[in-house]
């Protein structure tokens, strides 16, 4: 019986060593024992209408334009969208963080 050494394993990926960020709700949690606000983004599928929401006491179920259902789109605190419609690709939102204080 022989023994044989592992070789170690170089075949594994630097993305996997990435470490994600820290969720700042999370933090916010481990500060001060309270949660941040929630933030949805309720859009129209029909005619686009759209709005931000920080608590669940303010949303709407119909779109006030046309009377159709909204979607909700959970965000995070420190995340913006950015909305662009054009007749040839309809609607596109772009998801960013927000740049921190300086």
């Amino acid at each position: 019986m022989s023994s044989k050494k592992e070789a170690p394993d170089n075949n594994t990926s630097p993305e996997s060593r990435i470490v994600p960020p820290e969720d700042i709700n999370e933090k916010q949690m481990q500060i001060t024992g309270e949660r941040l606000p929630e933030v949805l983004l309720e859009l129209c599928d029909n005619c686009y209408w759209s709005l931000i929401c920080f608590n669940r006491r303010g949303m709407i179920q119909t779109c006030p334009d046309c009377g159709m259902q909204v979607s909700l789109i959970p965000m995070s605190i420190d995340e913006v969208c950015s909305i662009e419609y054009d007749d040839k690709h309809g609607v596109t939102i772009r998801f960013d963080r927000k740049r921190p204080m300086r």
